[in-house]
């Protein structure tokens, strides 16, 4: 009987010592298994996002420069403050520049983040804004890539010079509305050789009797407008 109660004994301690073998080991392989996944499976190098910097603002108007920006599009948005800082607002150069600025950017995909990302569009009528922004997001932005990391390898094109060929007085009709506005035609030249567009006409007008905005852009010096607008 004594011997029994004795096995007996023996049998829970060696149960006891397995299960505590177990969890120690249970333990050690978790512990294993987390080092493993931060260390090896997890040892990519953490990409962080590239914040975009606001590097100078036109409040009234809504114009910004970011340090995406080339050099060239800063100095043209130097002449754009130039002109609205006068005592007297010259509006036919006013309007020239917002073609001009508003060419610059759209075309000047290699400081785009993203395809969402569409240039021109401060500088485009509020009431056309979206359907231009969705045209060229579907065409013109459709192939750009991802910069948000700051790793894009992609050869985007970028306007290195604009010529302003001509700036005549025209009229657009936005909704049931004739409007006065500038017919802006212009050259454009890329810093390499590429399939891109190199004329525009730009139609500006005046929206809410204070900003020209685009209402209207062809890649052409020969542009066509529908009957109801004139030109």
């Amino acid at each position: 009987m004594v011997r029994k109660i004795k096995t007996e004994q023996e049998k829970r301690k060696t149960r006891r010592k397995v299960f505590i073998i177990i969890v120690i080991l249970l333990v050690i392989l978790s512990v294993a298994g987390l080092l493993v996944w931060k260390y090896v499976l997890n040892h990519e190098d953490k990409k962080e996002i590239v914040p975009v910097k606001i590097l100078d603002t036109m409040g009234d108007y809504d114009y910004s420069i970011s340090d995406r920006d080339t050099n060239y599009y800063k100095s043209e948005f130097e002449n754009l403050k130039k002109i609205l800082n006068a005592s007297e607002i010259d509006e036919e150069a006013y309007a020239t520049q917002v073609a001009r600025m508003f060419t610059i950017d759209l075309y000047t995909i290699s400081t785009k983040v993203n395809k969402y990302d569409v240039g021109g569009s401060e500088y485009f009528h509020k009431d056309k804004k979206d359907m231009f922004e969705q045209k060229v997001i579907d065409t013109l932005y459709s192939i750009v890539l991802d910069d948000t990391y700051g790793d894009r390898k992609q050869v985007l094109p970028e306007i290195s010079s604009v010529e302003t060929i001509s700036t005549e007085k025209t009229t657009y009709e936005i909704g049931e509305q004739q409007v006065e506005g500038y017919l802006v035609k212009l050259k454009m030249a890329y810093t390499d050789t590429n399939g891109y567009d190199k004329e525009a006409s730009v139609v500006v007008c005046k929206q809410d009797d204070k900003k020209w905005s685009v209402v209207d852009f062809q890649p052409t010096l020969n542009p066509k407008y529908e009957k109801n607008n004139s030109n």
